[in-house]
């Protein structure tokens, strides 16, 4: 499987959205700088979080984003799925062979574990807040 920042850098920008919460927007190049990235990044990843309703975009000269709902009320888990899609492990993307023992048997095989692991982050996702991240950042 290979590793995405999307949903680190997702929970990084919402930090700072939290931080900045109740002040003015914040605009992409600022946290873009924060990020060390491209702005046009940023706005990539804030339009799938716009799609699920964790930030709002304001245009303007002095427009940006701001978090869409309180941090108390955005968990780890809606950010990851908003970033990640549903599944965090996928299978195949073309049929394994049937005629080899290995590829006839091997998604009935790992289905089961993987669901586990896939339910145990969910779950260890949804404990956690955008709010218990930024408690734990220093002023």
């Amino acid at each position: 499987m290979l590793g995405s920042s999307r949903f680190v850098i997702g929970i990084h920008v919402l930090a700072i959205l939290a931080r900045a919460q109740g002040r003015t927007p914040v605009c992409s190049s600022f946290i873009a700088q924060s990020v060390n990235t491209n702005p046009v990044v940023i706005r990539r990843l804030m339009a799938s979080m716009e799609q699920h309703a964790l930030v709002k975009s304001l245009a303007g000269r002095k427009g940006g984003f701001v978090l869409a709902r309180p941090p108390k009320d955005i968990t780890l888990e809606e950010i990851f799925r908003a970033l990640e899609g549903s599944e965090l492990f996928r299978m195949h993307g073309r049929e394994p062979s049937k005629d080899c023992p290995v590829g006839a048997c091997i998604a009935r095989v790992v289905s089961k574990p993987l669901k586990l692991a896939e339910q145990a982050m969910n779950s260890a996702l949804a404990r956690t807040t955008l709010s218990d991240v930024v408690a734990d950042m220093p002023v």
